[in-house]
């Protein structure tokens, strides 16, 4: 019986053994897998998808502003700053889009598949989250906007305080001084906050800041309905321009590595034309970066891959793990500088566009399972030959002194080029140094973009709070949506100060003369402005309200979602505007009048349409009549009686002496009319008049000597139509004052 259960617990270690062994085995296979299959993502890169007037990028290594123009890139770390009259629009291939007004800088600190965080040094930006996971952090010195996908909202970033508005979906800002959450919801107010509180805001945007996203809006509901076959090729990212490749190429199936593939082929260019021709290299991030000027340039030249068949260049789109094994050539989605080697002989330097299979070289892990980053401690170790790739033959050379010079190499490009000579007489390189280029280090156009002279750019002093970023970015290169919404969640949440209100962000003007960028700010005299614009905003409504347009009129609803009793709604009753004064100018008369007499000098707020009929009051004996009041404006009606009564008597002609005093009855009537409420003009019929209401009053005696002049008529005078003013310097009759009266105390239609 032992001898049994012994046998059984040596069969039970051998089993556990075989297992582990086993364990072991498929792990070392799993850790062998292709490189392709386990690959982490690459870097983010964003795109300057639109631009008007001046845009800035600021160079670190010359500490110095450059222009930066459409379709070139952004990342971590890159600060970007519109001039005077700048606009631009940026896309994030993470679903982030950013849209930022005059005079704004803004700095990227983290760029990942899931988060867009950018710092709004000052200025005003628009943020819409398209992605489906994405989170986007907008950070200010006041505290951080925190915006979950299928949201919109703007921010106004001024020296003194910031202001969030929700126009899409509900943002929270975490107020940097308290630690504190609050909600901003579109529809609803807006919040205002600066260094000690937190305050509502009026939740309007600017006009000429609205009109100008409204356009671009237009732009983007106009493309869409374009559509296109590139929608079943490109990847979700990238299908916001698919409209570019039907307009200028086709979809072909080529026969490639032994499948049938479809390729992209641009249809709209030269003879002879060849991709990276059409733009210029630049160097950003440590590496050689393209910068197309051809609208289909970004999307083919930053992704995909270009492949060399049947004496034409087509275009491998990139696909995500979901496309695998489909008739696409497996290009991974990853964004890349540009995909070429370089190579040079005496004053010239060349590139060669590298096939799917072949190693890309650079300084960076762009990502891809053909990168190679390269350093000073491997570069010296770099073995290639011009034999190593497959389109060595249609190479681009071109002398040097052009490399950094112009926007379109086809015109400076070397011809006659046999590529036996390319083969045996040019050398590769990883990289454009030194060695391949001796000036470069001198060579200060390196970093531009374009060939665009700067004359202004923002004054030393912008540049301090980039300096203070930049440890920031360092740290928080790899953000994380969920960590984020947690932290956020677990905040409490903050208590709007109504009583002291803050106010309105008002910035810096720091665009200056390129010259006097490092002059004493004491010495200039900058000049401080309303990020707004103007005093009257426009107030907003969801964009979904509108097609996907914000339109600019007054929101006519609120949400009907339970708010908290701290929460106000949007619509606040409207303040009384300070009433005009009112010109004196003769007015056509509303009542019957007896021959030669001239009518009151009053101002009408509406004429009187032939088709409507007057009715006038006679008042009864028994009761008295309150007959209705006037229609006036809405300032008109949430004026105090003493205040309107001393600007009616503002309407009197300069020079006039104060009208004769009326009877006690008669003030008493007047009175009771002037408290009459006004009846909306919603009540109002066309065509009619509705009856006063009657109220049980002290009876108050008729009086006809009102109807009649108190003293005998002057002579008739011939009467005209011409509304030529009554003279200013003969103060008013008696018969004129009890005219006035008569006529406050009648009704009219509009």
């Amino acid at each position: 019986m032992g001898r049994a259960m012994g046998d059984k617990t040596k069969s039970s270690k051998r089993a556990f053994r075989l297992t582990g062994f086993l364990a072991c085995l498929f792990l070392i296979s799993v850790s062998h897998l292709p490189v392709s299959a386990a690959e982490p993502p690459g870097i983010v890169v964003g795109r300057i998808y639109h631009a008007e007037g001046s845009l800035l990028r600021f160079v670190p290594e010359e500490n110095d502003w450059v222009a930066a123009v459409k379709d070139a890139p952004f990342g971590v770390e890159d600060v970007l700053f519109t001039g005077s009259r700048g606009m631009a629009e940026l896309i994030v291939p993470n679903g982030a889009r950013i849209r930022i007004g005059n005079a704004t800088q803004i700095q990227f600190i983290s760029l990942t598949p899931d988060v867009s965080e950018i710092e709004v040094a000052s200025g005003v930006a628009r943020f819409y989250n398209k992605g489906t996971g994405t989170i986007i952090k907008a950070v200010t010195p006041f505290g951080y906007a925190l915006a979950d996908p299928d949201t919109v909202f703007d921010l106004y970033a001024g020296e003194a305080s910031v202001e969030v508005v929700a126009l899409k979906g509900h943002v929270r800002f975490v107020h940097a001084a308290t630690n504190s959450r609050y909600d901003v919801e579109a529809g609803f107010p807006s919040i205002l906050a600066d260094q000690s509180k937190v305050s509502y805001g009026d939740g309007k945007i600017d006009p000429d800041w609205g009109r100008w996203n409204a356009t671009r809006e237009d732009f983007w509901r106009a493309k869409a309905g374009m559509g296109g076959q590139a929608a079943e090729y490109l990847p979700p990212g990238l299908r916001y321009d698919n409209n570019i490749f039907e307009e200028y190429g086709n979809w072909e199936r080529v026969s490639y590595e032994g499948a049938d593939r479809w390729f992209w082929r641009p249809t709209v260019v030269a003879g002879g034309w060849s991709p990276f021709t059409v733009g210029r290299w630049t160097y950003w991030y440590g590496d050689q970066t393209w910068i197309p000027v051809e609208p289909f340039g970004y999307i083919t030249h930053h992704y995909g891959n270009w492949v060399y068949i049947r004496n034409r260049w087509y275009w491998a789109p990139p696909i995500v793990s979901g496309r695998m094994g489909s008739s696409l050539l497996d290009v991974g989605f990853f964004w890349f500088p540009g995909r070429v080697s370089w190579i040079h002989r005496g004053t010239h330097v060349g590139w060669v566009p590298l096939a799917p299979r072949e190693n890309y070289y650079c300084h960076r892990d762009w990502g891809g399972p053909r990168t190679v980053v390269i350093g000073t401690a491997n570069v010296s170790r770099f073995r290639s030959s011009t034999r190593d790739y497959a389109y060595i033959g249609q190479a681009v050379v071109v002398d040097r002194k052009h490399y950094y010079a112009g926007s379109n190499y086809s015109r400076v490009r070397v011809t006659g080029l046999k590529p036996s000579r390319l083969l045996n007489d040019y050398r590769t390189a990883a990289a454009i140094d030194i060695k391949v280029i001796g000036s470069i280090a001198q060579n200060r156009q390196r970093y531009n973009f374009a060939n665009i002279k700067v004359n202004e750019k923002p004054h030393a002093t912008a540049i301090d709070r980039i300096r203070r970023n930049r440890p920031a970015a360092n740290e928080s290169g790899r953000g994380d949506a969920a960590l984020l919404q947690k932290q956020v969640m677990q905040l409490p949440e903050g208590r709007v100060d109504d009583g002291d209100r803050v106010e309105q962000p008002r910035g810096m003007n720091y665009v200056v003369p390129a010259g006097e960028v490092n002059r004493p700010r004491s010495d200039l005299r900058l000049q401080q402005r309303t990020i707004k614009g103007r005093k009257e905003g426009v107030s907003q409504v969801p964009p979904d309200q509108g097609n996907g347009r914000e339109v600019l009129s007054p929101a006519r609803s609120v949400p009907t979602k339970q708010t908290r009793a701290v929460r106000k709604p949007f619509l606040q009753p409207e303040k009384a505007e300070p009433e005009r004064p009112l010109s004196v100018t003769p007015a056509k008369p509303v009542l019957q009048q007896k021959p030669g007499r001239k009518a009151p000098a009053r101002a009408v707020p509406a004429p009187v349409r032939p088709s409507q009929t007057i009715q006038t009051i006679t008042p009864k004996t028994s009761t008295s009549v309150q007959p209705r009041q006037p229609d006036r404006t809405r300032s008109e009606r949430a004026l105090p009686v003493k205040k309107r009564e001393q600007q009616e008597k503002l309407v009197l002609p300069s020079g006039s002496k104060p009208a004769t005093p009326t009877r006690p009855a008669q003030t008493e009537r007047t009175r009771q009319d002037r408290l009459t409420p006004a009846v909306s003009d919603r009540q109002k019929q066309p065509g009619s008049v509705k009856k006063p209401e009657v109220k049980e009053t002290t009876p108050v005696k008729p009086l006809p000597q009102r109807l009649a002049p108190s003293k005998p008529a002057k002579p008739e005078k011939k009467k005209t139509d011409d509304p030529t003013p009554a003279r200013q310097d003969q103060p008013d009759k008696p018969d004129q004052q009890h005219e006035r009266d008569r006529t406050k105390t009648q009704p009219y239609s509009r």
